[in-house]
């Protein structure tokens, strides 16, 4: 990554002001203290689930509030339509009815700018190469 961009990168997270889209950079590159869902990830592990009478989140989103970076991996992987599954969380910062931590992060990775939906490009802050 260009020295320019990681200034910008780093803005960015300091500012979590937009979900951030960066193209050909690692997940590893925001360390182990992240939260990671495979791009591919089923729809279902998206919304909360009722145990007994208690309407939970997804197992996942317990560990949000110990590591404040959510990072969708490889979302060029997957095709433009189904890359709207992640759209509540880029546009509303929530899962169900459970917002994402005030200081949570939301990073986006991917291989190709031009493989990403329109409508998700308009959420984010973008990253090139």
């Amino acid at each position: 990554m260009h020295q320019k961009n990681l200034e910008l990168l780093k803005t960015h997270i300091i500012s979590n002001v937009a979900p951030i889209l960066v193209e050909k950079v690692p997940k590893e590159v925001f360390g182990k203290n992240s939260v990671i869902l495979d791009a591919n990830i089923d729809k279902s592990y998206l919304n909360g689930h009722y145990e007994g009478i208690n309407y939970l989140p997804p197992k996942w989103y317990e560990n949000l509030e110990q590591n404040n970076i959510l990072i969708i991996d490889n979302l060029s992987h997957i095709p433009k339509q189904e890359q709207k599954k992640f759209i509540e969380i880029l546009k509303y910062r929530k899962i169900s009815t459970f917002p994402l931590p005030e200081k949570c992060v939301v990073i986006i990775t991917c291989d190709s700018l031009e493989k990403i939906s329109e409508e998700i490009i308009s959420l984010v802050a973008c990253i090139g190469e």
